[in-house]
């Protein structure tokens, strides 16, 4: 229902002219979706809040989840261990309306700020951004390859931008329509989750991408609504389907298949970003409609952590090594 507010929104606001711009308070929607018709249409965004704090053991960045909170303009930082845990850190400096998140090899932490446009980069331990990449409409997703390029999905803009490592100024554009996921293999091949329908609509695909490439080979994966995408120790494509009801779920697609080889959907409604840890132990989904982020030992795919403690709107997760 959400995704269909989403399209009438958007095809609404595109009838609209000589700056009329919609009131933000007549968006209709989710609170992402409303963002992202204000980035259409120019209009202002909401600010983000100076500040945030790292207990000790956040300061030392091992086994950590990062969890982005679209509503409060802000990263949660969590203990990979335990059960519903509490927040131990909490990032503030730059974000506003967060959505992809990510950490290098580094364990340098990579923001998407849907809201300000913007996507900032935390050194190791901080709570200040260090670099701030510019030039987007909508970045929603962001990874990190070894080499230390950086790669921002930019949804209204149609297009995935590559910075080279610690550069913001863009080296390589790919053009695509509605890229909701980046994910790196091994190989430093890239791979796009996007949508092709109209105003971000479904259905989805997945492209990969050769390194440094701008022409894509179509994976073909029957996606309804893509999100998230990330690449497993098997170099199996993992996807977010957002689906159209009951069917959302992740779908674990073996190269060059085809059908998937294993879904995972217990207590998801939409499935948005995913991550993993890095033995691959556990498969991370954060899910904006159920506000959660679930845990899940990938092995099974059976649900064995929800987190909501202290979040408003659950859009992203990264976990450091």
């Amino acid at each position: 229902m959400k995704k269909i507010l989403w399209i009438a929104t958007l095809a609404l606001c595109a009838g609209c002219a000589g700056g009329q711009a919609t009131p933000a308070t007549n968006l209709g929607g989710t609170p992402e979706q409303a963002a992202r018709v204000r980035a259409l249409l120019g209009m202002p965004q909401p600010a983000h809040r100076a500040g945030g704090w790292l207990s000790p053991a956040a300061r030392k960045a091992k086994h950590l989840i990062y969890v982005s909170d679209f509503l409060n303009n802000a990263v949660e930082i969590y203990s990979a261990a335990g059960s519903d845990q509490s927040p131990i850190g909490e990032i503030t400096d730059g974000i506003s309306g967060p959505e992809g998140n990510c950490i290098d090899e580094h364990g340098d932490l990579f923001v998407t700020n849907a809201s300000n446009q913007t996507v900032t980069m935390y050194p190791r331990g901080s709570t200040t951004y260090k670099l701030q990449y510019t030039g987007f409409a909508y970045p929603t997703s962001v990874t990190a390859g070894k080499n230390g390029w950086v790669y921002v999905a930019d949804l209204v803009g149609e297009k995935v931008v590559e910075f080279p490592k610690n550069s913001t100024r863009p080296k390589v554009t790919i053009d695509i329509t509605y890229p909701q996921g980046v994910a790196l293999d091994s190989k430093n091949n890239l791979y796009v989750e996007y949508n092709t329908g109209a105003h971000g609509a479904g259905p989805g695909d997945v492209d990969e991408f050769a390194p440094k490439s701008t022409s894509g080979t179509d994976l073909g994966l029957p996606i309804v609504w893509a999100a998230g995408d990330a690449i497993d120790g098997k170099s199996d494509v993992v996807v977010a389907d957002q689906g159209s009801g009951s069917n959302a779920a992740v779908y674990v697609f073996p190269p060059g298949a085809t059908k998937p080889s294993e879904t995972i959907s217990q207590g998801m409604e939409d499935p948005f970003r995913i991550a993993f840890d890095k033995p691959f132990k556990h498969l991370y989904v954060a899910d904006p409609e159920v506000n959660a982020l679930l845990v899940y030992d990938y092995s099974s795919g059976k649900l064995v952590n929800s987190i909501t403690s202290g979040l408003k709107s659950v859009y992203g997760v990264a976990v450091s090594p």
